[in-house]
Parts: C-alpha cells; structure tokens; sequence
C-alpha cells in the first residue's frame, strides 16, 4: 500500500472548530486515506495562542502537533521544510506529500520532492494561494472542493462520466465565467491554473475534464489542454504564448493588453501615469458613499478599464 505523509502549515491554514470538532483536519485525514496509509501526519504552529479545544481535536485524530517559536522570520516554513525533506529520505515508501499551504516559499521544496518521484498536493485557500506553487505541485484541493468531498463522503479521485457527465456546452459556460471572474479579481489566467480555479468555484459542480463530455459526445476529454483546444475550435476563447507562457483569453480580448507578460507592458508607474491614477481614483470613487464597502477589486476593475481603452499600459497584476 501506498504510504502518505502530511504537513500542515497551520500559521497559513486556519479554521475554526465547530464544537469539540476539526472538519478540515477530519476531512484531510479521509483524502490521505483514499491515496493509502498516512504515515506522518503533522500539523505546525505556535500553539501557545491557539485555542486548546482545536489542539486537542488535532491530538486525539492522530496528528503531531509542532510547536514552532515565532521568533525568527518564517520559522514554521524553515521548521516544515526541513522536516519534509527529512521524512522523505527516512520514509521511502512515503509516496504522497500533501502540503497544506498557500505560501510560495514552499516551492523550491515541492519541486525537491518531485525530483525524488515523489507526488506533491498542495491544499489550501483558493483566494490566497500562490499562483506559482499551485504549477509547482501535482495536484491542488481547495478548501472548498475538500469540503465538498467531505460533506458527500466521497474522496476518491477516480472520475465516472458515464454516471454524470457534464455537456460540453455547461463546461464552456463555466469555464468563460471563471475566466472572467479571474480577471475581476486581478489573477492570472494561465493554463495550469484555469482547471484548478473550476474545481475551486462553489458555483460549479466541477470535479475535472475527465467528466465533461466531447462536442459529438463520443467520450469525454483526457486533458484539461484538449478541453481547452476544443473550446478554441469553438471560438469560445483563444490562447495564446506569451513570453514562453500559455494565457487563455476571451474572445474580445487582445492578449497584448490583457497578458500578465506582454512585452509592450510597463513595469515601472512613472509620474505621468500616477497622475492618471489618482484622477482615474478621485472619478471612480466620487459617488462612493461608503467607501469601506468598495474592496480593490472595485478600482482594479476601472483601471483595467482604463488600459484596456489605452489610457496607459502598466502592468495591473504582478504573477
């Protein structure tokens, strides 16, 4: 059997008990169960302002709970990495790491594990993880896709489209309202990561391409990159490489704008163009009764705006 070894940044990932009760903790144990045999299973953080109700509910699910000191900077990720690296060359049978984390420090460690075959899974907060350890690892569970396999009892990562599979139109749909959601929120729209936003959507009963079916219906797809070529055939969306990366795009789009990497972007705001900030801010909040109800996501939206109408080409997001 299949050994697995979890590492919980706790400092990162946090949630609340409900009761005497840790559901994440409960529901990360039943996933590592459905890959085989959690060998190693710790959870760390500086305990001493953490609730006691949750260390014991940790405590009594068979977690290690490591006390780290916050006395130096990131010294729970230093603790984590070490520790992993460590396991990993004690354990060799150990074959699955689940992280659970959002931080990009953890990326050169993801890409040692994978060099020594092992299969990395980063669970963490859809909204916060890093973009960049989401490419490095093998797979990513959102807290909310965790929940639902939680909720349905149902942890196994084998698809069966045949029993529920989802027409390829509704996937269309759901995959050009993730992108737009994508840019309203300022993230990137990078292949390797549109999947993991689908899974990660509350609204969409997605569970990966493997249960979408084919426009003729024949079978459903093996890849989210056929998927995606499919939907470009259909000139729901296109794709394009820029700067080495692959960026998926709307059709009413112009990559050169819109690409996180166009060349033509700027990556220094000079004078001129703060000036067209602050004006662009005074405009948009004029209006604004309450201006603490208006997150930033309400002023990236009007600078995008205003690029997209050639006002000036800074970049809008950092990758």
């Amino acid at each position: 059997m299949n050994e697995v070894a979890i590492f919980w940044d706790y400092e990162n990932v946090k949630v609340p008990p409900k009761g005497i009760n840790v559901p994440l903790a409960e529901a990360i144990l039943n996933y590592s169960e459905s890959l085989g045999h959690p060998r190693v299973k710790r959870v760390y953080s500086n305990w001493g302002g953490v609730n006691n109700v949750i260390v014991q509910a940790l405590y009594s699910l068979g977690f290690d709970t490591i006390h780290v000191s916050m006395g130096k900077t990131n010294s729970v990720d230093v603790k984590i990495a070490v520790d992993c690296l460590d396991v990993a060359q004690t354990y060799s049978n150990i074959k699955y790491f689940i992280i659970i984390t959002g931080d990009k420090d953890f990326i050169s460690m993801v890409n040692w594990l994978k060099t020594n075959y092992k299969e990395v899974i980063i669970i963490g907060n859809s909204e916060t993880v890093s973009e960049h350890l989401l490419l490095s690892a093998d797979d990513f569970i959102s807290l909310e896709e965790l929940s639902k396999m939680y909720k349905a009892r149902d942890f196994s990562k084998t698809k069966k489209p045949k029993d529920k599979s989802i027409p390829f139109v509704t996937a269309i749909n759901w995959l050009v309202e993730t992108i737009f959601l994508a840019r309203e929120k300022g993230k990137s729209t990078r292949l390797g990561l549109l999947d993991n936003y689908m899974r990660s959507s509350q609204t969409f009963d997605y569970k990966g391409v493997t249960s979408v079916e084919k426009p003729d219906k024949s079978s459903t797809f093996s890849s989210f990159g056929k998927f995606i070529s499919a939907a470009e055939k259909a000139k729901e969306i296109k794709s394009a490489i820029i700067e080495g990366f692959t960026e998926i795009f709307l059709p009413e789009e112009d990559p050169k704008i819109e690409s996180e990497f166009s060349p033509d972007l700027k990556d220094t705001i000079d004078r001129e163009d703060w000036i067209i900030i602050f004006d662009l801010i005074a405009k948009v909040y004029q209006d604004v009764v309450d201006i603490n109800e208006h997150k930033f996501v309400f002023l990236l939206k009007h600078i995008r705006i205003a690029k997209k109408e050639g006002i000036f080409i800074i970049r809008t997001r950092n990758s």
